[in-house]
């Protein structure tokens, strides 16, 4: 396997998600004064490296089951807009399958680590996390094809990893708010899983797949509009509660990319789901810096 074949199964560049989520979690322990000088900073690496391993291998299983279950094959969707070296023939499905539940393993092991070192609370994110994404595609649980790849996806890059990485950063505290932190990256997250499996709703339809783009198609332009407006709306209400300081609306200045998107989605195109994914990174970065400015200001 050579380094564009490793870079193309882990789809390198849907990581920067999973820093700019982290960024929240770890923004919003310090705002709240529980980030703790160099202990704090070493044990938020340490899990926003076990949460690259893991969304690495979510990605490279993903490919795997996919093709195990007949719904990636030369000529599908998604052969149009990524490489898809399984499907190309470069690299055989044992060593896929081995690269996935390698990384994986090495994600858990560091979770593991964190546990033993700051509580339970840790084990308790990181177990459900593992979950979820092994079940997106991974049997007996198959979330993606009976209508629960969406949401699962959400919860994993929503309260799941910015709790996770908070309580990493917070020295095994939890709080509230921060899963309230942790909703409007949620609700965008929803949306760039809604609008990969919307576009690829009719092929993914004809192989079996019953993802909720599918079983809701009749509203798709509504709810990908909705679930984005509502990020957006609850960021605001976050600040009118006083959970965030207002310095944390810096994440609105995203909002003007909002209306090019829903057109192009009405429209469509095949890179909505990648655009959006842009959307959640700059957001995630701007939010989570802005929650960080407020403990200054």
């Amino acid at each position: 396997m050579n380094r564009n074949e490793f870079l193309g199964l882990i789809r390198a560049w849907s990581l920067p998600m999973t820093l700019a989520a982290s960024l929240v979690g770890a923004g919003y322990a310090y705002y709240v004064g529980l980030f703790r000088g160099a202990l704090s900073i070493t044990y938020t690496v340490m899990a926003v490296l076990g949460a690259l391993l893991l969304h690495a291998s979510v990605n490279v299983l993903n490919d795997y089951y996919d093709v195990i279950h007949g719904v990636d094959v030369l000529g599908s969707p998604t052969t149009k807009y990524r490489p898809h070296p399984l499907l190309m023939g470069s690299v055989s499905m044992s060593t896929v399958r081995t690269l996935g539940f390698s990384l994986m393993a090495s994600g858990i092991a560091l979770g593991i680590y964190l546990t033993l070192i700051e509580g339970y609370w840790i084990l308790v994110f990181g177990a459900m996390g593992v979950f979820l994404l092994y079940a997106y595609t991974g049997p007996p649980f198959t979330l993606k094809y009976r209508g629960l790849g969406e949401v699962s996806v959400a919860l994993t890059w929503g309260p799941l990893l910015i709790n996770g990485v908070f309580v990493a950063a917070s020295m095994g505290i939890l709080r509230l708010g921060a899963f309230l932190v942790s909703l409007p990256p949620m609700l965008i997250m929803f949306s760039i899983i809604y609008a990969n499996n919307y576009r690829d709703r009719e092929y993914d339809s004809k192989a079996g797949v019953k993802s909720l783009a599918i079983l809701t198609a009749r509203y798709g332009t509504n709810i990908y509009t909705a679930s984005l407006i509502t990020a957006y709306i609850t960021s605001l209400l976050l600040v009118m509660t006083r959970v965030l300081p207002t310095t944390s609306l810096i994440g609105l200045i995203t909002a003007p990319l909002v209306p090019r998107l829903i057109k192009d989605f009405r429209l469509g195109k095949y890179d909505i789901d990648a655009r959006t994914g842009m959307l959640y990174t700059l957001f995630c970065i701007l939010y989570g810096v802005g929650i960080m400015i407020g403990r200054l200001v």
